[in-house]
């Protein structure tokens, strides 16, 4: 089992690939996220401090999830467009999706 807490939101970031969004939940399930905790990343609007975010990688032939955990919002070093530009990551894992 995992050291995830699942009470926090996992922003899962699928790169526009919205058919990928139900596997990548069943893959994260495995590990120890809860389903009822994962919604599609908003370009718009980033997640909190603490919560995970889930990300398709490379995005245009994913081959791994990198899960990391938000650290602050107001960084300039965030790795993300539009909102997600201020949000600073660790990343915590890096898991295959095959």
């Amino acid at each position: 089992m995992s050291n995830y807490s699942s009470d926090k939101n996992v922003h899962v970031i699928v790169h526009g690939q919205k058919q990928l969004f139900e596997s990548i939940k069943s893959k994260l399930s495995t590990i120890g996220f809860n389903t009822e905790q994962m919604i599609l990343a908003d370009m718009n609007k980033p997640g909190n401090q603490g919560d995970y975010v889930a990300m398709l990688w490379p995005p245009m032939a994913p081959k791994e999830i990198i899960i990391s955990q938000i650290i602050d919002l107001e960084g300039t070093n965030g790795r993300g467009m539009g909102a997600w530009a201020s949000v600073n990551q660790k990343e915590l894992e890096r898991i295959p999706l095959s």
